[in-house]
């Protein structure tokens, strides 16, 4: 079902029918329709040292040992409750992909292209976004302080009730995003678009003096 507002799509993927070990497929470099659940998963590469593709699967309380996991591809997925702090997703490709109470500390999402992505009750402090592209995503009550969003394009994305504290947003697209009920103390540097940003009016003054308005009368 689509989110109002952003047009996000959730996973094309049905629980009952996700039947493989996700870690039998994990040799082959790409996992279908498998669940991982309450385990520490090795390295996210085939032997060949390439990253895997995960289609259709679940994971659910995962943790994982290597956090080399550069251009991992993954679509019509969930993730929850699961811990993958200081990951390094560089170049990931992540789809239709719902990620719920995880912790994702220190994780490096640089150069990132996220479409129609979910990231619910997540603790994303001091992730690394830059010049990561988002698409249809959403943030919801999410724990964003810190993060380095250094030339990412949020054009659209939807932040409800998260904390954007002390976060750099550099050069960021925030062309129609929508940060009405989030905190934003401590944000740091200048945009590169704001058009059609959406506020509440008690953020408005915090923001005329971060993008660098001189009010005079």
């Amino acid at each position: 079902m689509a989110t109002k507002g952003t047009g996000r799509k959730a996973p094309k993927m049905e629980q009952e029918v996700l039947t493989e070990t996700f870690e039998d497929q994990l040799a082959t470099g790409a996992v279908c329709e498998a669940v991982a659940a309450e385990m520490r998963l090795p390295s996210l590469r085939s032997p060949r040292g390439q990253s895997i593709r995960m289609n259709q699967c679940l994971w659910r309380g995962v943790t994982v040992l290597d956090p080399e996991a550069r251009r991992l591809h993954v679509q019509d997925c969930r993730i929850e409750s699961c811990d993958l702090a200081n990951m390094d997703l560089t170049e990931s490709r992540l789809e239709r992909v719902e990620i719920v109470s995880t912790r994702l500390t220190g994780v490096i999402f640089a150069d990132v292209k996220f479409k129609s992505v979910l990231f619910q009750e997540c603790k994303l402090d001091f992730a690394v976004m830059r010049m990561a592209k988002m698409q249809q995503c959403v943030f919801e009550r999410c724990n964003l302080t810190d993060a380095d969003f250094y030339e990412v394009d949020l054009s659209g994305t939807d932040f409800r009730g998260c904390d954007l504290s002390r976060t750099d947003i550099a050069y960021t697209k925030l062309a129609g995003a929508d940060i009405r009920d989030c905190r934003l103390d401590g944000m740091r540097g200048v945009p590169a678009d704001t058009n059609g940003l959406i506020i509440s009016p008690d953020q408005a003054a915090l923001l005329i003096t971060l993008f660098g308005v001189r009010v005079a009368w």
